[in-house]
């Protein structure tokens, strides 16, 4: 029986720190789930990718960029993007994570929303 019990403990503690509850304060703001944190994650990723696109949709940008080296546009690019992956999930609600855990085309146009209100105020961060 000590046996059993000296098995089971450890597997039974492991297992029970792969569980997350729900609703859990810290101070005034609810704790993110594992779920909503990878949720996150992936829409930090879109998000950034679909900035390289606009970005690089931006008339400004090509020209702004004309007198820059590959690696100048390249650091400039990372940083304006940076921002907006940072600032871009602000924009994004519980419901909208969900959503786009879901469905595909609710997340691009999640993503493509987020990117159009932060974008611009991440440019204008960059230039100063």
């Amino acid at each position: 029986m000590k046996k059993l019990l000296a098995v089971l403990a450890p597997i039974a503690l492991v297992l029970s720190a792969c569980t997350t509850t729900t609703g859990t304060t810290t101070g005034t703001t609810t704790a993110p789930t594992a779920t909503q944190q990878l949720g996150m994650a992936a829409i930090k990723i879109a998000i950034n990718a679909k900035c390289v696109t606009e970005l690089n949709n931006i008339p400004a940008w090509h020209t702004a960029t004309r007198v820059m080296t590959p690696t100048q546009k390249q650091n400039v690019q990372a940083e304006i993007c940076g921002c907006v992956s940072e600032k871009a999930p602000q924009n994004v609600t519980a419901v909208d994570l969900a959503t786009a855990a879901i469905d595909p085309a609710a997340r691009a146009t999640i993503v493509s929303n987020a990117v159009s209100r932060t974008i611009n105020a991440c440019v204008a961060e960059a230039v100063r």
